[in-house]
């Protein structure tokens, strides 16, 4: 918690925020910087009572540099876990593409889906029964749908969609669904393919459930978290490929990290932002990607 004399100095700072030397403001402003997310509060504040543009673009990119800082920061934590879990990857962006996200909401929302398909679940269920389970709960129960626009919007991206929508797009979707999966300790993961975000369903017996553990032979089958969870083959894969005229790769067809996922998804936010030309956003995330 900020102490008594920090917000003292803080608010001395912020009501520099007109400093007409840039040497003097450049001190300022590094000062103001220090303090992360406990500014965000006072800049606003100070936002909203500024007399002149040039203060007001001054407030913004100091609250904008805070929001990217906390999330490289947030972000090299979280990559460096051991055992990254892929929804606090995606949360970490979301704050920042939209700080007033409210996390406790979709916390709620993902613990209510969670306990209905673990209701449903038992140690007898085949890899193909569970999966039909978890497709009856999200899709059939909840409704939850895709949001298909290409090229992708930057809204199909948000949680508030899920939530209050049952809706999104399949990075979103498979995201979740991901998610939900892993937290059953079902094998479910993500996988590279250009184009198509698809999921993989991998036979874990007597493996470590690490990605590195698995190979093609451990494949049991693929599923498309946009089109409700329908599963298909490797050959259908193959095909996919062939269509797009891609090189055969080994890693089109396999488990990817969780930290590759969020990377890739990285991606598609920034190609979303440069087509609704949003710089202050692609700033953020392209130095996200230079990290990732």
């Amino acid at each position: 918690m900020i102490k008594v004399d920090e917000i003292k100095e803080l608010d001395a700072l912020v009501s520099l925020i007109d400093e007409p030397n840039e040497d003097m403001f450049s001190q300022i402003r590094n000062k103001v910087l220090a303090y992360g997310n406990q500014a965000i509060p006072v800049l606003e504040e100070a936002w909203v009572n500024t007399l002149g543009d040039s203060d007001s673009v001054r407030i913004e990119s100091l609250i904008e540099d805070i929001r990217i800082n906390a999330m490289i920061s947030d972000y090299s934590y979280w990559k460096d876990e051991q055992d990254p879990k892929i929804i606090d990857g995606y949360l970490i962006l979301m704050k920042y593409i939209n700080p007033k996200i409210d996390g406790d909401e979709f916390g709620l929302y993902f613990e209510k889906i969670f306990k209905e398909i673990w209701l449903e679940l038992n140690d007898n269920l085949t890899a193909l029964e569970k999966i039909k389970v978890i497709n009856h709960v999200l899709y059939s129960v909840n409704k939850v749908n895709t949001i298909s626009k290409l090229p992708a919007k930057s809204d199909g991206f948000s949680l508030n969609n899920l939530t209050e929508k049952q809706n999104g797009n399949a990075y979103l979707l498979g995201t979740f669904y991901i998610s939900i999966a892993q937290k059953l300790n079902i094998p479910v993961y993500g996988v590279d393919l250009p184009g198509h975000f698809i999921l993989v369903y991998m036979d874990d017996v007597g493996k470590q459930k690490n990605i590195s553990s698995y190979s093609g032979e451990d494949v049991m089958f693929y599923i498309n978290p946009a089109n409700a969870g329908a599963v298909f083959t490797h050959n259908e894969v193959r095909h996919y490929i062939n269509q797009m005229n891609l090189k055969l790769m080994p890693d089109y067809f396999l488990p990817t990290s969780n930290v590759n996922i969020i990377s890739r998804i990285i991606k598609e936010l920034i190609t979303a932002y440069k087509l609704e030309n949003n710089q202050s956003k692609l700033d953020g995330l392209q130095s996200l990607l230079a990290i990732s």
